[in-house]
């Protein structure tokens, strides 16, 4: 259970504590997994201290879980989901792992770790059913083939856009050829075009807020 809020400020304050807190467990479960992160050290990372820690995670766990949320919704929120363009969308997700592989390895981590854990999520649920709702939309109107049932195909997409990173070796190996072989794969389910945007010059690496 998280502290009480004392007011504004203490809120405020106690918003800053835990973004911290997972800014450095993020770095500390990216390089060692659950079973090697220390809890000490992500608390100095964090500037708090261990019982702040148990105070709004619980344990080791909790935290791992609350990091892995955190970040599936930060790459949500970085590569919005565009059901009229899914090659496209692919292809962003592919740019957005390439500049930051610290999260490659939390998800593999995950894989290994605790690769049941987001299925309880209200909030990865949620943003499952607006990506498949929109998805039916965009078949609806004719702008994504209808072969399989939405739900169906958002797995096949998904499966793609994210899983193909899980599997390239070291992200700074990754090449554009890659790139473009994960949208083609992604127009033949689709039905879309595989052109997507080219690949930027730069992405500059995001942080969890």
């Amino acid at each position: 259970m998280a502290p009480d809020a004392g007011g504004p400020r203490s809120a405020r304050d106690a918003a800053a504590t835990r973004r911290r807190i997972l800014d450095a467990a993020t770095a500390e479960f990216s390089a060692l997994g659950l079973s090697g992160a220390r809890i000490a050290r992500i608390a100095d990372g964090a500037g708090a201290n261990q019982r702040m820690i148990y105070a709004y995670f619980g344990n080791k766990d909790g935290l791992f879980d609350a990091v892995l949320e955190h970040n599936i919704l930060l790459v949500q929120s970085a590569v919005p989901f565009d059901a009229a363009d899914l090659p496209g969308y692919a292809q962003r997700v592919f740019d957005f792992y390439r500049a930051n592989p610290h999260l490659v390895r939390l998800e593999l981590w995950q894989t290994l770790e605790r690769p049941d854990s987001m299925r309880s999520s209200p909030l990865i649920r949620s943003a499952l059913a607006h990506k498949a709702a929109a998805l039916e939309q965009a078949q609806a109107a004719g702008l994504v083939s209808a072969v399989l049932p939405a739900a169906e195909l958002l797995d096949h997409i998904l499966t793609l856009a994210h899983g193909h990173p899980m599997n390239a070796g070291d992200a700074a190996s990754w090449t554009d050829g890659q790139r473009a072989a994960l949208a083609a794969g992604v127009a033949a389910l689709t039905g879309q075009p595989p052109g997507g945007a080219p690949p930027p010059a730069t992405v500059p690496p995001r942080r969890p807020r």
